[in-house]
């Protein structure tokens, strides 16, 4: 009987599997402007709800920037993590750009096995920011003209509903046999 009862426990687990959701999200960056360090005040700051937990894979971005001089394309930057602001990962569209005016990038970074998460409420924080002040506090150094950031994300494992439900009925049909041998 007790190999019964594991053999049952063991297939019911199983039909109650985990599925992990993979979504892709847009996030337009139009309109976005970097103004100081990041985490400090004036920086445009966006929450942007994945899922609870749910796991970023990749980042890819196709963008239009604009430095004000004499800032340059090569100090403007996007850091995103979970809403906590703790774990952020910082990217730099324009590298090697240390120059103003206007530039477009595209890139994509491969983030499997970095950790990057949204947490248990679920947002993503993303900072638009500069490497380095050029301007008083408050004064605008650059502008993200047009574009969208791309993200690979796989949402928490959640149970199936049916198979679920199927796995607590197994359970209690074990639980209930359990008890009338007993009786006997």
């Amino acid at each position: 009987m007790k190999k019964l009862k594991h053999v049952a426990v063991t297939a019911a687990l199983a039909l109650a599997g985990l599925t992990a959701q993979a979504a892709t999200i847009v996030v337009d960056v139009s309109g976005a402007q970097s103004i100081n360090l990041l985490g400090e005040t004036g920086n445009t700051v966006w929450l942007v709800d994945i899922g609870a937990n749910a796991v970023v894979n990749s980042l890819g971005w196709a963008l239009n920037l604009d430095a004000l001089s004499p800032s340059s394309l090569s100090e403007m930057q996007l850091s995103f993590g979970s809403s906590s602001g703790l774990d952020l990962i910082t990217v730099t569209p324009g590298a090697a750009d240390a120059f103003s005016g206007s530039g477009s990038y595209a890139g994509s970074q491969d983030l499997t096995g970095l950790g990057v998460s949204a947490g248990a409420d679920g947002k993503l924080r993303i900072e638009f920011s500069e490497a380095f002040k050029d301007f008083s506090s408050g004064v605008v150094e650059g502008q993200w003209i047009s574009g969208n950031l791309t993200l690979d994300v796989t949402a928490a494992a959640v149970p199936e509903p049916a198979t679920a439900a199927l796995a607590l009925l197994g359970l209690g049909l074990v639980g209930l046999k359990t008890r009338r041998h007993r009786r006997c």
